[in-house]
Formats: C-alpha cells, structure tokens, sequence
C-alpha cells in the first residue's frame, strides 16, 4: 500500500513539473501585477492624450470620446476595476504590493468622487480646457517616422467629431447647470478665436510638417505637408470656428454670474470634496484661509527685514513699489527673460549631486507659452517621455516681460524645472519594479510640496545670493499662500472677482492678475500647493530641530520614501519647506505629514535620512481605507 502511495505521488509530481508555466496558478502578486498592467492600459485606451503625453503611442491616432456614451464607458470601467481590486486579497502580499493596491483604490475612489465635476465642468477653462489638450497633445507627438506624421493628420481630421461631441457634453453641462462664469467663457473663446484665426503657416500643429528627418524621401515628405494642410483648413479650422461660435453663443447664456463654485447647486460641497482630493487631507476650506492669512502675515515681516537690508528704512508697500518702477528689476524683452531663466538652470545643474544622490535624465529646455495663451497660462513644466521621444519643457510666461519681476525668477527656475517638476518627475517614471500607474500618478499635494522645498535649496545650489533673489524667494512663497486666501474666498467665502483681484493687488504685486481668473476656473488650484501648513519632518534619530543633516541621503529619502509613486501621497515637500529658511542646511522641526488612504494612525521607521538612524513619520489619514 505504502508503495503504490508513493508511486501515485511520484506520478502526480511529474504531471504537473511537466505542465507549460502557463497552466500553473497565478500567485496573488502575479494576479495582482496582471490586474494592474490591464488597468494601465484601459486607461491609456480610454485617455490617449495621456498615453501620448507618457511617450505612449499606441493611441496616437485618436482622441478621447467625449460622447456621452464614452463619458459614461469610462465611468463605467473605473467602477468595474475598483470592484475588481476590492475582491484581491491583501493577506500574504509584501509591503509594496499592499502599498500599490491601496493607492490605486484611493485613487479610484476620487476618481469616481469628482468625476462629473471634471468632466462636464473643468473642460471649459483657459489652462487645459478641451480646445487646449489639442495643442499639448500634437506638441507632444513625435516626427520620426511616416506612421507619426500619419497620426497627426489622422488626429487634425478627427478634430470635427471631437468639437461635436464636446458641444453635446457642454449641452449636458448646461443642463445640470455645471457652467463656468461669464469671464472663464470670454478667455476661452478669445483663446479660440485667436487659434483659429492662424493660417497654415503659422499654427502650431503643423510644426512637425516644416522640418522632416532625412530619412523620409522628399515626395513622401510633399504628399504628408499636402494632407497635413488640407485636414488643417478643411476639418480643422472649420471645427474650430464651430466651438467658438458656440461657446460664444449657447453656452455664454448659460454662463452662470458667480465667480466661485459655491454659486452652483451644491457647489460648496463639490468644492470641499475638491479640495480634499487635490490636498489629501480632510481640513476645510476656511481652516485653509486662515493657514494662509496666517502665512501671508509670517512671510511679510520677513520680507520687510530683507527689505532692511538693502538699507530701505520705509514700509513693504512702498519697497515694493520702488521694485515695480525700477526698470532694472523688469525685463526688456521675451528673448532676455528665456535666456536670464536658461542661465539660471544652467547655474544650478552643476550644484545638484552635492544634495542628490540620484540625477534623473534632465532633457528639457525654456521657451516661451504661445502667443494665443500667454495671457491666460501660468509658466508651467512638462517632464520628458521615459523613452526620451520627446523632451520636457519649461513652458515660461513672458507675457509682457517690462512687468515681470527679475528677483522671483531663480525661485521660479527651482520649483518649475530643477530640482523641481521636472527633475521629480523624471525621477520617478524612472522608477523601477513598480506597477505603471504609480510612475505616473501625478497627485498635486506631492508634486507641489516638493517643488516648494526645492525653491528652499537655492542657497546651495548657486543662488540667492543678494538681498533682491532673497526678497524674490520671498515674494514667491508669499504668492503661494496668497493663492490659499484668493481660491477659498472665491470658492467657499462668495468673493467677488473684484475682492480677490484686490488681495492680489496688496499682496502680491509682483504677479499677474489673471492668476485670479485661473482660480476661478479651476476651483481648488491655488490650494494644492500649501493647504497642509502643519506638516513636518522629524529629525532624524529624534535629533533636535537644528542638527546638521546628509542632503544627498535625506533628500532621496523624501523622494523615495514620500512620493506618490513611493506611495506615500502627503504633503511631504511642504514639510520639508517648513524649517528654518534662513539656514536650509538644518534638519526641519517636528513631524505630522498627511497621506491619504493608504495607512491609518500608524508610525513607520525610515533608515533613510542620516547614517543608519531610523526618523519617525507620523500619519494623519482623513480619507478612506
């Protein structure tokens, strides 16, 4: 019996070594990495100018369907994938599995949460509206091949649909009454009006069709340019015309008076709910206003001392003034204001492994925002492709340099490109053994917090050398908060467009006053940088607040152990913002940082900062399980 037991085994034993991998079960991770994979690529079919903007170019021939019935496939399919991820196990997964499906649910919850205040209401705004994905999405595509400038065209002719389908959801937005106010509307269709107003030869869509690689034959090259400018002013063009005239017609009698959100049914709830999406945490509009009323008050003394120093003995009002009618501290030029932006990046970059230990791939350059959008853009920054097909871009305002202020612009430089956006963010596509969607999960509360402590490292990097770069320094952090004090007042406070230009004007000078109307159109972006103003870093192995810190190992500790794509969604850049300013070399004072969803009132050890001595991070969770 014993021997045919045996024999029986043996048998078994051998059936199964001799099964293809393929019909072995999956072990949990494996599903669960299989599951993600699939999720990824669901949503770059569903948004191909993301998958475009990521250096994907599977979906280059196409645009997202804005029809209703491709709004409600892709709500359908976030909902389909967060009850898919609800019936995974987490028992027996390691840490950064855990880690990964508790993020990617967060995720999908918000998703779902704000999904048709995105939809119907953000699509009509003069930062990354509808008419404007169109742009960035053909700037990102690359001319290589015939296939690329095949997809170009394919896209310039899927235009027409594109408008159809976008005018029936504003339709539907209208009747939900999710409209934006009067002014958003007359920015957009200036916008508009101003693109379709650009013959062949001067829009931008048809940059890549005047210069072709060599190896595209000369009448490949002439049949290409003949189609690109045929799809550009037969269904382009028109198209384009069709949006404005709507916009300017139906939907402008829609548009609603209020500026702030709150003017909406339900508005003020859809406005605390954005809010806790784009700072992760559960503090409310009004404890966001004073935080910067607060901050505002703080920063001001300090810039008043600088103002001191450079032997002014009158108010901040009046030095403020005195910069703002001194041509020196202006530019003369757009060309003068890129190329005063390129030296500074120029100056930094050498300085960087002194405080990093790892430096990403910097392929990126300055240029200016496009004439039709300058008005209405704030400067912004566009990471490269991991693959490198196209590079990133410090996208600058310039709009009317002779008013731009000179000494904001090294702290400007630090937060846009390096070691800011740019730098983080190609840091962590590059990211390796980690599931897809958290390389490019892009969560605002992150990104902003550590572009704010990478403007606080410019004195080791090369800059801030005078009292003017340090006054600037200042100027833009205040700007910072003022946008705290502008977006809640607007949005949850009833604030006139007038009330909140008015703040800009007292408190901050230096800045364009058509950052007022981005806040207006885009409720909850002035509060996505600084909302949460209590968050700190312990020092490391509880060293008190002053102790001499490694900034090559802390600074990648932040990154790594603190970034969405590490997992950790928290206000971890505003923390480290918060120590001493005026010594960036010391370690920050004590600790809470945010991080949503994803670990509960639980301390965790990190060896990550100085030598092998663990710090403590202490996490507030407001959000879901």
């Amino acid at each position: 019996m014993q021997i045919r037991i045996t024999y029986t085994l043996r048998v078994v034993i051998t059936l199964l070594l001799l099964l293809p991998a393929s019909a072995t079960p999956q072990s949990g991770s494996e599903a669960l990495h299989k599951f993600f994979a699939e999720f990824f690529e669901e949503r770059l079919s569903d948004q191909p100018e993301f998958a475009t903007a990521i250096g994907r170019h599977d979906y280059d021939d196409r645009w997202t369907d804005w029809s209703k019935a491709g709004c409600e496939r892709r709500r359908a399919h976030i909902q389909r994938r967060l009850r898919e991820l609800d019936r995974f196990p987490l028992v027996g997964l390691s840490g950064q599995d855990r880690l990964s499906a508790r993020l990617l649910r967060y995720e999908l919850r918000q998703d779902l949460e704000s999904y048709d205040l995105e939809t119907y209401l953000l699509g009509v705004n003069q930062l990354f509206g509808l008419h404007n994905r169109i742009y960035l999405a053909v700037d990102r595509m690359p001319g290589r091949t015939v296939r690329d400038y095949e997809n170009i065209i394919a896209r310039l002719r899927g235009v027409p649909p594109y408008v159809d389908r976008s005018i029936a959801l504003l339709n539907e937005a209208t009747q939900r009454r999710l409209v934006q106010p009067g002014v958003v509307v007359d920015l957009v269709a200036k916008q508009i009006a101003a693109q379709a107003a650009q013959d062949q030869a001067a829009t931008l869509l048809l940059t890549a069709f005047r210069r072709f690689p060599s190896n595209i034959p000369n009448e490949q090259q002439a049949k290409l340019r003949t189609d690109a400018v045929d799809a550009y002013e037969k269904e382009f063009l028109p198209a384009w015309r069709r949006l404005h005239d709507y916009l300017e017609s139906a939907y402008t009698r829609s548009a609603r008076s209020g500026v702030g959100l709150s003017s909406l049914p339900g508005g003020r709830e859809a406005y605390a709910l954005l809010v806790r999406r784009f700072t992760t945490t559960s503090m409310t509009p009004q404890e966001i206003h004073k935080i910067g009323e607060a901050e505002v008050e703080r920063i001001e003394i300090e810039m008043q001392a600088i103002a001191r120093e450079t032997g002014f003995t009158g108010t901040l009002e009046e030095f403020e003034r005195k910069l703002t009618a001194s041509p020196e501290q202006h530019f003369r030029s757009k060309e003068e204001m890129l190329e005063y932006c390129r030296n500074i990046a120029k100056i930094i970059e050498p300085e960087l492994p002194a405080l990093f230990q790892h430096i990403p791939v910097l392929l990126y350059g300055v240029r200016a925002i496009p004439v039709e959008r300058e008005q209405a853009t704030a400067t912004h920054a566009q990471a490269p492709t991991p693959d490198l097909s196209s590079p990133g871009w410090f996208n600058l305002n310039t709009y009317q340099p002779e008013k731009q202020f000179k000494p904001d612009k090294e702290s400007l430089v630090l937060h846009e490109a390096v070691p800011g956006h740019i730098f983080q963010i190609s840091l962590a596509q590059s990211l390796e053994k980690l599931p897809d969607f958290r390389k490019f999960y892009g969560n605002s509360a992150y990104v902003e917090g550590w572009a704010l402590y990478a403007e606080s490292l410019g004195g080791q990097l090369g800059v801030y050398h005078n009292p003017y770069s340090r006054f600037g320094r200042l100027s833009s952090e205040r700007f910072s908060a003022v946008r705290l004090v502008v977006d809640t007042g607007i949005h949850a406070f009833g604030w006139t467009r007038e009330q909140a230009v008015d703040y800009f004007r007292r408190h901050a000078p230096q800045e364009q006053l058509a950052e007022v109307d981005r806040y207006i159109a885009w409720p909850s972006l002035g509060v996505q940088s600084r909302a949460a103003e209590d968050s700190r870093i312990a020092p490391p192995g509880g060293a008190t607040p002053g102790a001499e810190i490694r900034y090559p190992r802390f600074s990648r500790c932040c990154f790594a152990q603190w970034s969405p794509a590490s997992g950790v969604v928290a206000r971890a850049g505003a923390g480290i913002h918060q120590h001493d300013r005026r010594d960036v070399g010391r370690a920050p004072a004590a600790p809470v940082l945010t991080e949503p969803a994803l670990i509960r009132s639980k301390r965790l050890r990190a060896s990550h900062l100085s030598g092998d001595t663990p710090a403590t991070m202490v996490f507030r969770n407001p959000g879901i399980d």
